[in-house]
């Protein structure tokens, strides 16, 4: 039996409910570990008819009323409180994964988090700095060597040190929790056209080239830089296990025009795993019935998958 954690997320957003309309659509031998107000999983468990729920147990965060539509520094509170406790679950071994439904940042900014998002807060919990944000699909999988920053700042950022211990992550995670034995990568460029030799930037040459020919020397299967308006054009990247870019929105564009109702988030490099379905907390959705519940059961699906395969389970 795999046993799962769920945090609700944005109680104010879709979270609670995508949670429930993916377990109710999933089969199989889990244990649901639902963490946030117990009055709010009850009354959705009752609105979407989950007639057995036997393998759920409730981590109660106390009684609270939702606000739909609106972040809050209540549902910044509870939502930094249900993190909080998947960490302790797993610590305290008594979970095997963790899916963590959307939260706004701004919420939990108004909380009085110092961190912007899940995969940060996660990463300093296990005092981990090479890290890498994924994202996961049919489609393809994706790596990003920023995450939540400015565009400003990414040339900045961004060394020749970073990029090798960035896509070995990627690297490691494809082999150990997707199997894939010799997997290849497909680095992205930062400026227009790669750089056009230098022409309209040269981060390409000094950076992005010497990260992926000192990696090439350990025979890891690394090509580019490419220019990404002309690799997704063309679809290359059904030629690769993984897309690596450089900036959040030159790879999630992409990715959500592709997947954008089943794609999932993951962050490589963690002794935890932890997934998330790759939309936010949709206010304008909230408490209306509205939200689409397949990228939440997509994260589901994917945790167990990297369970299994760093378990070796069937």
């Amino acid at each position: 039996m795999i046993k799962i954690a769920i945090t609700c997320g944005d109680i104010n957003g879709i979270g609670p409910e995508v949670t429930i309309k993916a377990i109710k659509n999933l089969c199989g031998d889990y244990k649901f570990f639902l963490i946030g107000p117990k009055t709010i999983w009850l009354n959705l468990i009752s609105k979407f008819k989950l007639d057995d729920y036997s393998n759920v147990d409730f981590i109660d965060l106390g009684k609270y009323t939702q606000n739909f539509g609106a972040p809050t520094i209540t549902s910044g509170k509870v939502a930094l409180r249900a993190i909080q406790e998947s960490l302790k679950l797993f610590d305290e071994k008594i979970i095997d994964v963790v899916v963590t439904a959307p939260i706004s940042k701004e919420a939990i900014t108004k909380a009085g988090s110092k961190f912007p998002g899940h995969t940060e807060i996660y990463a300093n919990h296990f005092k981990t700095k090479n890290f890498v944000m994924m994202f996961l699909s049919n489609s393809f999988y994706a790596g990003l060597a920023t995450i939540h920053i400015p565009i400003k700042e990414v040339s900045k950022v961004i060394s020749t040190k970073l990029l090798e211990n960035k896509i070995s992550v990627v690297r490691k995670t494809l082999i150990q929790d997707f199997g894939i034995r010799s997997p290849k990568i497909a680095v992205l460029g930062l400026n227009p056209h790669a750089g056009e030799s230098d022409l309209i930037g040269s981060e390409e040459t000094e950076i992005i080239e010497p990260a992926i020919k000192k990696l090439s020397v350990n025979k890891f299967g690394i090509y580019g830089p490419f220019p990404a308006d002309g690799f997704f054009g063309r679809k290359e990247y059904k030629n690769y296990d993984c897309v690596f870019g450089m900036y959040h929105d030159q790879v999630l564009i992409p990715f959500k025009l592709l997947n954008f109702n089943n794609g999932v988030n993951f962050t490589a490099g963690l002794p935890i795993i932890r997934t998330s379905p790759d939309h936010g907390t949709a206010f304008n959705l909230a408490g209306k019935n509205l939200a689409d519940h397949r990228s939440m059961l997509e994260a589901i699906k994917f945790a167990i998958k990297i369970y299994k395969a760093r378990n070796k389970l069937k």
